[in-house]
């Protein structure tokens, strides 16, 4: 599915739903008002397939963000050209079921030519599997770990593991500046994302320009491309987008759109 995400050209979204219950969550938003159609299409597919199903509990399932498989969106064959594929917008993989992302790996080596995007505020679910070489596998970062994200040790080992993928951090909500916590230090990141937070909730957080200006300066230190939101634009004016090189498989030097 096309996107105004900006990083990567399609959304691939085999599941919805989480656990956590993020005040700021867009997707937790779309789905408020998206799983009526979702549901309806889910149910034309298996109906078609000789399964059955309630469309009204699936359709209260997508409401309520309760993490369901949805098999007409696996099943959708995907483009051949060469696309960045972002998985799992729609949800937070470590609260998949092991068969899900089983499933889903097995479908991404039938398309070596994509590079699947991958996020997750849980960084130590990736150590579960072996993603093939065309997975960009990245880490949500948002505030200290102390109030609920992924700690040190997860992050520490997320860089340690899946030595054959690409490693990139997302600051998306920016909620603090993070020169406050050990997670500004990007050693073994390959890409970083920088986002602000989205939406109109009445504890909404402005980033300021010094949280920006400090993750820029130590991408640029460490020569790491770093990929600015659209979001940010009215707080650092100038229009950064840049994309990292694949360690291997996927696009080759495919920049921005």
């Amino acid at each position: 599915m096309k996107n105004k995400i900006g990083w990567c050209n399609l959304t691939f979204n085999p599941a919805w739903g989480c656990r956590s219950k993020c005040p700021y969550c867009y997707a937790r938003r779309i789905a408020s008002f998206r799983y009526d159609r979702i549901a309806e299409k889910e149910y034309n597919y298996l109906y078609s397939q000789g399964v059955t199903i309630f469309q009204g509990e699936f359709a209260n399932r997508l409401r309520h963000f309760v993490p369901t498989f949805i098999e007409s969106n696996f099943y959708k064959k995907l483009p051949k050209k060469p696309q960045r594929i972002f998985v799992g917008s729609m949800s937070e993989i470590a609260h998949w079921e092991q068969k899900w992302i089983v499933d889903v790996i097995h479908k991404i080596e039938q398309y070596p030519q994509h590079i699947f995007q991958f996020l997750t505020k849980y960084p130590s679910i990736y150590q579960q599997y072996e993603f093939p070489d065309n997975c960009w596998l990245g880490v949500t970062i948002i505030r200290n770990p102390k109030e609920g994200e992924a700690d040190r040790w997860d992050y520490y080992e997320f860089k340690q593991h899946n030595k054959n993928n690409l490693k990139f951090v997302c600051f998306e909500p920016l909620l603090m500046d993070m020169q406050l916590i050990y997670f500004l230090n990007l050693e073994g990141i390959d890409w970083v994302i920088v986002g602000s937070e989205t939406g109109n909730r009445k504890d909404k957080v402005i980033p300021e320009l010094e949280w920006i200006e400090k993750i820029i300066g130590e991408c640029q230190m460490r020569k790491i491309p770093v990929y600015l939101k659209d979001s940010l634009k009215n707080i650092y004016p100038e229009r950064i987008r840049e994309f990292p090189v694949p360690l291997s498989g996927g696009i080759k030097g495919m920049g921005d759109d």
